[in-house]
């Protein structure tokens, strides 16, 4: 870890986002501030690249459940615990201070998170025959990583062990279940690609005159 990467970190432990200063990190990590102003174009840059927790990499062990639902729990809870270490007002300040480029690197990282925690669980579910043969739209299977986190983000309540299995039970497990059961239909804008398209269409045979 660099020193610039240990001093943030310090700061933001020690004083949260709001208190994170360009002054305060170059102190701690015995540099100047213009060496700090050439390598991020901004505070939330900066905090961003010091923190571990936005690149976390689940554990083998926690795909270790005898269900989808095991997997699940185990693996959102040890997500949003990460999260939470991160401060969940220092994460919404970080939105807040995010620029367009830096807001798509926080989205790509959420929906990363998804894809290496969920795609193994549902293979996982599929081989025990939990779940279907058919597909599971992509959007569809990672929506529960973006339910949770506009949990956390939008409500006053914490999210702890009770509301990760509401989300679950009430809301995932059905949905994954219902589309790996049926087949997965066009989209409205495939389907309107193919319909307004003269190509696509048979055209009825004109009656003989």
């Amino acid at each position: 870890m660099s020193a610039i990467h240990a001093a943030t970190q310090a700061e933001l432990a020690d004083y949260g986002y709001s208190g994170v200063t360009f002054e305060g990190v170059a102190r701690r990590a015995q540099t100047s501030k213009p060496v700090l102003y050439r390598r991020y174009p901004s505070r939330a840059h900066m905090v961003v690249d010091a923190l571990p927790n936005l690149r976390w990499q689940p554990d083998d062990e926690l795909l270790a459940g005898e269900s989808l639902r095991d997997d699940l729990l185990s693996l959102f809870g040890a997500a949003v615990e990460n999260f939470v270490a991160i401060g969940i007002g220092n994460y919404r300040s970080l939105i807040a201070d995010a620029d367009k480029d830096l807001f798509e690197v926080l989205d790509t990282q959420v929906s990363g998170l998804a894809r290496r925690t969920v795609v193994p669980a549902l293979q996982r579910a599929r081989e025990r025959g939990e779940l279907g043969p058919h597909a599971i739209p992509e959007r569809a299977a990672t929506s529960i990583g973006m339910l949770l986190r506009d949990e956390m983000l939008f409500s006053r309540n914490t999210v702890g062990p009770d509301t990760i299995a509401e989300i679950i039970d009430t809301v995932y497990l059905p949905l994954v279940e219902t589309l790996s059961h049926q087949p997965a239909k066009a989209s409205s804008a495939a389907r309107r690609r193919k319909t307004s398209n003269p190509a696509s269409r048979s055209a009825s045979p004109r009656p003989n005159t």
